[in-house]
């Protein structure tokens, strides 16, 4: 039960990085492409966030925020490519966030910590049981 324990930590980072890839996976395999405009700024833990409008299907206005990073904007440009879930509008990210790789975003950095924090307690027990 105690190595079990030790385990914990990376078996959170690899449970929400599988989560969170999940959503691209999804939006990926159904999403519906419409335009956005951005909308207000914040930020968010030091990070530039754009809030983004769009309608979904049935012409509901949704909104997403987003890192600035991953609108895809130039200059003054306001329209912003949005894909979204028809089954649950309020998933949404950029085209441009869609067509990063998977080890670039958010994610993809939770599922390497998850992994080397359980290949370090891994070799931890394994000296441990070695002397």
């Amino acid at each position: 039960m105690f190595i079990f324990i030790l385990y914990v930590p990376a078996l959170v980072f690899l449970g929400l990085g599988m989560y969170g890839l999940r959503d691209v996976r999804i939006l990926r395999r159904r999403g519906v492409r419409t335009e956005g405009r951005c909308g207000g700024t914040s930020w968010n833990a030091n990070i530039p966030s754009v809030d983004v409008i769009y309608r979904d299907e049935s012409e509901e206005r949704r909104y997403v925020t987003l890192a600035a990073e991953d609108l895809g904007i130039v200059g003054d440009e306001s329209i912003v490519r949005v894909v979204y879930d028809p089954l649950k509008p309020d998933r949404a990210t950029t085209e441009k966030a869609l067509k990063k790789s998977t080890w670039k975003t958010t994610e993809g950095y939770m599922l390497i910590v998850g992994l080397c924090i359980a290949v370090a307690v891994t070799a931890l027990i394994a000296v441990a049981a070695s002397h």
